[in-house]
């Protein structure tokens, strides 16, 4: 399993008196753990702190600090700095893992801890609940793309493993990699002469159908989940850097109760990445999945999940019985001590009559 770094505190200044004038701190609180919050990384590891200035991205200062196996935070103290260097504007704080470098999305090959930008923050103003995560895809340093989460306990506003492996696998896709799903591939790298047409099912963050824009042309997405994801969805789609003619747009979306015009909508693709650990779900989300197809039979859907426990066979079951078929692949991600772990993609189609 991958390994996040979450501030359970966001960084923020803290003035000290010192003689006649005042020193400054950077204060936060971190903590290094996988997608559901439940796990902790158990190795000593070297991180670096970097402060960023505001929106130029001069590096101000660094600092390293080791975090310890066993461990479940981290306070962090970063400085003592002066007034006039800390200054009026707005600063951003990162913590990384001193050996990775940069966080690359690539097959068989990702970060085991993925770093954390904080949102800006100044000597007035506390830095909010957020973290970005800021990618490069593939080989091509261009690729770069950047997803906002938040710090809190929202599963709805957390990137999870599975939308990693769907960006690696969906790279691959584009690129023409055979990865055993051959529909998938012509899907996405034949010609077009109309806009491909997908939308994601339990969207989160958006990372997946906002990553697919940036690596397609004419391409529209549709990102779908419930209220609360709206906000962190609208952030990460605002600062998205789509190709040519692509674009994607976020509406909310109850699977129990599709709306006919969504279901009547014609169909490509139809992304759900970690979407099945609720087993009380699965039956709505695979009569949502049928209700969609309706109107697109030849619609493929694009499943990745991690198999987190047994009741997740339910939703197999559930899609079989729904006259789907499938084709699998994995997706290898790293973790601790040096083993692996994988991501099932399941690319299913309606059975044919």
């Amino acid at each position: 399993m991958v390994y996040y770094v979450r501030y359970l505190k966001p960084p923020k200044w803290e003035k000290k008196k010192k003689g006649s004038g005042y020193e400054y701190y950077i204060i936060a609180l971190i903590t290094i753990t996988n997608d559901l919050g439940n796990d902790f990384l158990a190795e000593d590891a070297e991180l670096c702190f970097t402060w960023v200035r505001h929106p130029q991205l001069q590096i101000k200062a660094q600092q390293l600090d080791d975090w310890e196996a066993g461990s479940r935070q981290l306070p962090v103290i970063m400085g003592p700095f002066t007034a006039n260097m800390v200054g009026d504007g707005e600063a951003c704080f990162k913590a990384q893992v001193l050996e990775i470098g940069e966080d690359r999305l690539k097959t068989d090959k990702a970060p085991l801890v993925v770093a954390g930008f904080s949102a800006p923050f100044s000597k007035s103003k506390a830095a909010p609940k957020l973290v970005e995560r800021q990618f490069y895809v593939g080989d091509e340093r261009s690729t770069r793309f950047k997803i906002w989460e938040e710090t809190g306990n929202s599963i709805a506003r957390h990137l999870w493993d599975a939308a990693l492996a769907s960006i690696m696998f969906l790279n691959d896709v584009t690129k023409g990699v055979d990865v055993g799903m051959p529909a998938l591939n012509q899907l996405l790298t034949s010609p077009r002469s109309s806009p491909l047409q997908v939308i994601e099912l339990g969207t989160g963050c958006g990372m997946v159908g906002i990553g697919l824009t940036t690596m397609i042309e004419n391409c529209e997405v549709l990102l779908t989940d419930m209220p609360e994801a709206e906000e962190i969805v609208q952030r990460n789609l605002d600062q998205s850097k789509p190709k040519a003619n692509s674009v994607a747009k976020f509406q909310t979306l109850d699977w129990a109760e599709p709306p006919s015009e969504l279901c009547d909508k014609p169909l490509d693709l139809i992304l759900v990445s970690d979407c099945t650990y609720n087993s009380d779900s699965q039956p709505a989300l695979v009569s949502c999945l049928e209700r969609l197809v309706r109107s697109s039979p030849d619609a493929l859907i694009l499943v990745a999940l991690k198999r987190r426990h047994e009741s997740e066979a339910v939703f197999f079951e559930l899609m079989a019985t729904a006259g789907f078929v499938s084709q699998q692949a994995n997706v290898k991600l790293p973790t601790q001590h040096d083993e692996s772990d994988e991501i099932q993609m399941y690319s299913y189609r309606r059975r044919a009559e």
